[in-house]
């Protein structure tokens, strides 16, 4: 049995085309490699966007606090009980519950 050169050639092409798809479909800048990355793009998106919306609250919250002095007055009178000078403060309790 005899191998013609066409068979031969046949054979080389045949594998050249399997490597090829294989470098298509699996290598490291194939189709399956693109869905990875464009899944992780995807990801990426809306990771960015979940921070942009924080950090744009974040940044109002600053601009009051810069520019409020009213709020960072209503906060300090709020969350620690302050008074300003010259004030004074009356507290009301009820019966029973006067702190000791």
């Amino acid at each position: 049995m005899r191998v013609s050169r066409a068979h031969i050639a046949a054979g080389i092409a045949l594998l050249l085309l399997l490597m090829l798809q294989y470098g298509i479909w699996w290598g490291e800048y194939g189709v399956l490699a693109k869905r990875g990355v464009q899944q992780q793009t995807e990801q990426l998106r809306q990771t960015n966007q979940i921070v942009l919306r924080e950090n744009r609250s974040l940044s109002a919250e600053v601009h009051d606090l810069r520019r409020g002095h009213q709020l960072l007055e209503e906060r300090a009178r709020e969350d620690l009980g302050l008074v300003r000078e010259g004030e004074t403060l009356f507290l009301f309790y009820d019966r029973g519950q006067v702190p000791r």
